[in-house]
């Protein structure tokens, strides 16, 4: 039976990152199990692909994510310069459709010097000067993050991995993770496909749309529940392209939900899409289709009283139909763009995107988690509700990891044994963290 010192379940951003830290700090046998055929096959590469500035990341609720988000981004920067991968810094322009909104700008201009961005990276502008910087955007005003970067995150999760697997990590495809159990001092993780299970000193749950299932298989997390909800693009006709230079986005008029209107994308290949909606899904992969039959069987998932809850709140009911709209209708996903962006037209629109799906954490009280949720369990320690901008923060949040589980004595077993690494330092990304070096 294999036996390994830590196995790192999900290969996608955030646990490629967890390994290669682990890698960097520790001598050990370190496994990462992915159940695709190679790293960020979900999530991590269906997204809109934006290193995002934490200017909307309020500093106190969402802490976690609004310090990662600040750190990462010269982690990233840095990282794309040694390995020749792109990074445009393009910028956004986050708009006020209404005089009323400009209230919420303002304080993100606050939030962007609490959470560590420079006087010159954002600005706040009135109509007329988001004009003459994107002459077809109409709006109240905007805040204009200059430094935020269009990036392609699969390339970044698998120039990662190279350099972890260097580092010792090893990773393990094509099995899907179905149990974990306890077994004297070690786990015993049991994988599809395999004869025998795995044994582990310890396991990390990095495993995105199937963290709460196998937070719940080992045991952990059960006042937790999720629910999907994907997000879908339409592509943009190369010749429509100009009508905007930057990533154009609304300010959210549901703060406290995940259903933001469609943006104005631009790709790290120079193309642009608009998207995403967040249309409620029964599983986490779900790409394509509806399979309105599948419903009963996710809302009776246990905790059921967390999804009926929030099925009872009349705000997210009538905002879920109006994302079953815009998944049906091509003109409902334009005209929330126009809004902004009158000049884009049905035509400009000439194929479905890439879709991904976000999965999100429900409460016992039927509430939509806003920060990463850490679970602790028997020689485990699970991520949950790791969402956006959850690939914009990974590195930094994996080291805030790595250093939160030694100062548990989670890796006591294993020897430290700090290597040289050739972009990226360990003492200044813990001590931007907030962490002992």
């Amino acid at each position: 039976m294999e036996r390994v010192d830590v196995a790192v379940v999900g290969g996608g951003i955030l646990g490629t990152s967890v390994a290669y830290w682990l890698a960097a700090r520790y001598d050990g046998r370190f496994v990462v199990l992915e159940k695709e055929a190679r790293v960020a096959e979900h999530t991590s590469r269906r997204n809109t692909g934006v290193v995002h500035r934490p200017f909307y990341l309020h500093p106190k609720k969402r802490r976690v994510f609004a310090r990662a988000a600040q750190v990462s981004y010269g982690l990233w920067k840095k990282y794309a310069a040694e390995k020749h991968l792109p990074f445009a810094e393009i910028g956004t322009l986050e708009v006020a459709l209404r005089e009323s909104q400009m209230e919420t700008l303002e304080t993100y201009m606050t939030w962007a010097t609490e959470n560590g961005m420079a006087r010159g990276e954002v600005e706040l502008l009135d109509g007329a000067e988001v004009r003459r910087l994107e002459p077809n955007v109409r709006c109240a005003g905007a805040i204009h993050s200059k430094t935020d970067t269009c990036v392609d995150y699969r390339a970044f999760t698998e120039a990662l991995k190279a350099d972890a697997e260097a580092l010792g990590a090893k990773f393990l495809f094509g099995g899907t993770v179905q149990e974990v159990r306890a077994y004297g001092e070690d786990l015993e993780v049991v994988l599809a496909g395999r004869p025998e299970p795995m044994r582990a000193r310890f396991l990390v749950n990095c495993a995105g749309g199937d963290a709460i299932d196998v937070a719940h298989g080992a045991g952990v997390g059960l006042e937790y529940a999720d629910i999907h909800f994907r997000g879908e693009y339409w592509v943009v006709d190369e010749r429509a392209k100009d009508l905007a230079s930057r990533n154009l986005y609304s300010v959210p008029a549901h703060k406290d939900m995940p259903f933001l209107d469609p943006h104005w994308v631009v790709r790290a290949n120079g193309g642009r899409e608009i998207g995403p909606n967040a249309v409620p899904v029964p599983n986490a992969y779900q790409y394509q289709g509806l399979r309105v039959s599948r419903w009963m069987e996710k809302l009776l998932e246990p905790p059921s009283q967390n999804k009926v809850r929030l099925l009872l709140n009349p705000e997210f009911m009538n905002l879920a139909a109006a994302e079953f709209l815009s998944s049906l209708s091509k003109a409902e996903m334009l005209g929330r763009v126009q809004r902004f962006l009158p000049a884009l037209k049905e035509e400009h629109l000439v194929a479905p995107g890439t879709a991904g799906v976000r999965s999100q954490v429900i409460d016992r009280h039927g509430g939509m988690a806003r920060e990463a949720i850490e679970v602790p369990g028997p020689h485990s320690y699970h991520i949950l509700n790791y969402n956006s901008p959850g690939a914009t923060g990974a590195p930094a949040y994996a080291a805030y990891i790595v250093d939160r589980l030694a100062a548990r004595g989670d890796l006591d077993h294993l020897r430290r044994n700090p290597k040289p690494t050739r972009v990226w330092d360990w003492d200044p990304v813990s001590k931007a963290m907030g962490l002992a070096a």
